[in-house]
């Protein structure tokens, strides 16, 4: 209803109200004489109440008009109208007071109303927090001020090992190393006074402590709950084993690197030199150079498709002598066990069959339609474990013996050498043959 409705429902309420009160009271007066206005004061309560303050007030006017038509004993037109004034003032006292219980009750039931949206907002945005909480990545340690333990998240008892009852009202120490426990009252305390968003373990070791008592490397931000008066302190924990085992490995690659990209200058260094020592010409130098470094590359391919975590002969063999064999069938066999060589061996075992591959190319079996034979076995001396292998030509140009040794000879046999092995170069009419015999380390297999 619009107010102009309302208003006019309230005062035909009013005037109803007023009209039955009358009939009730003249109903009653051969029983009761005097009292003219006790049946008025209900209906006036009961408009008010119902209908407010406005049909109130018409109901008292319209009650101490109509009490005049109710007979009572004779008496003074003074003592009349006194009874009126005071009847009109009772009556308005009671359309004041229930007005103003009208007023509060609504302001009650307002306020009651905006209360009850605030718990409702604020349970929502605990939930949000809550479900914040519980997705975040990170482990999630909430204490108070006394560093007792109040709130955690699944990631925390993840991480540590715990229950979540186990932390609950225990102190923060519990998930610290026994050497990081007596400076945290002071980094706490220091904390507290200067409150400011504090990174912990990020440039130094910083360690969790896990329910079976194992330890691991931690980063922390500690913080201030904001909306807990200061009374709440956050601890944001990552797990850093991953990362920190990742630079371990980084600073370690490193180190190898540094130590291979030397070993393979020096390698390079004496190639060229004896190289240079041993060439006829620039074209010879160039050609022979050229060979080595190709034999040396190779090698070093074999052991980045392995990570250089070592190589097997028959990769080491075969790196080096598929150059000489795309196309043709049957070019070189390869026959052995399979036998994996730490990353220098390999690199060195790669270098003298380089060697011969070239010097087969060049002189012996492969530059005239000939084969080569590798073949491997292990054996033991004094119970130690040898790996021999054999390289045959066959099928080539005669051969002749060089009345000289060269380089490449000397290349492999000091090779071989540095492998604690020795190795046998035969030079038949029918083909160059080269037997290497070496021990092979206790990682090796």
């Amino acid at each position: 209803m619009n107010p102009r409705t309302n208003a006019l429902v309230g005062v035909a309420a009013s005037l109803a109200a007023v009209l039955v009160a009358l009939l009730l009271r003249q109903a009653i007066s051969p029983w009761l004489i005097g009292a003219q206005f006790i049946t008025f004061f209900p209906a006036v309560i009961l408009v008010t109440l119902l209908f407010g303050t406005a049909p109130g007030l018409v109901a008292v006017a319209a009650a101490a008009a109509a009490s005049t038509l109710i007979p009572v004993p004779a008496q003074s037109a003074a003592q009349a109208t006194s009874a009126t004034l005071m009847f009109i003032f009772v009556a308005l006292l009671d359309v004041a007071i229930i007005s103003t219980l009208l007023v509060t009750n609504s302001a009650l039931k307002r306020s009651l109303a905006r209360i009850g949206e605030l718990n409702d907002h604020l349970r929502a945005g605990e939930a949000r927090f809550r479900d914040l909480l519980e997705t975040a990545p990170d482990a999630m340690v909430i204490a108070d001020r006394d560093e007792q333990i109040v709130l955690v998240n699944t990631e925390a008892e993840r991480m540590f090992g715990y229950a979540r009852a186990d932390l609950i009202g225990q102190p923060i120490t519990k998930l610290m190393p026994d050497e990081f426990r007596s400076g945290h009252q002071g980094r706490i305390a220091a904390f507290l006074a200067a409150p400011r968003l504090r990174r912990m373990g990020y440039g130094r070791n910083l360690f969790g402590l896990r329910k079976d008592g194992s330890q691991f490397p931690i980063e922390t931000n500690l913080n201030l709950l904001p909306g807990s008066d200061g009374g709440l302190i956050s601890s944001v924990i990552r797990d850093v084993t991953v990362r920190r085992e990742g630079e371990e490995r980084q600073a370690l690659l490193i180190r190898e690197l540094n130590h291979r990209v030397k070993n393979t200058l020096a390698s390079v260094q004496a190639i060229v030199h004896q190289t240079l020592r041993t060439a006829r010409d620039p074209e010879a130098f160039t050609e022979a150079l050229t060979a080595r470094l190709a034999a040396l590359s190779q090698s070093h391919d074999v052991l980045t498709r392995n990570d250089w975590g070592g190589a097997l002969v028959r990769d080491v063999a075969l790196e080096q002598l598929s150059p000489y064999g795309r196309g043709v069938e049957g070019r070189f066999r390869l026959t052995g066990p399979d036998v994996m060589l730490s990353p220098n061996r390999a690199v060195t075992l790669g270098m003298v069959m380089g060697e011969l591959a070239t010097n087969a190319a060049k002189y012996g079996a492969l530059s005239d339609g000939g084969t080569v034979e590798v073949d491997w076995a292990l054996h033991e001396i004094d119970g130690a474990k040898w790996l021999r292998l054999v390289w045959t030509e066959r099928g080539g140009p005669p051969v002749q013996a060089p009345n000289t040794r060269g380089f490449g000879t000397r290349l492999i046999e000091r090779s071989v050498q540095g492998l604690s092995g020795v190795a046998r170069l035969a030079f038949h009419p029918g083909g160059v043959s080269c037997e290497i015999d070496f021990p092979l380390l206790t990682s090796e297999t």
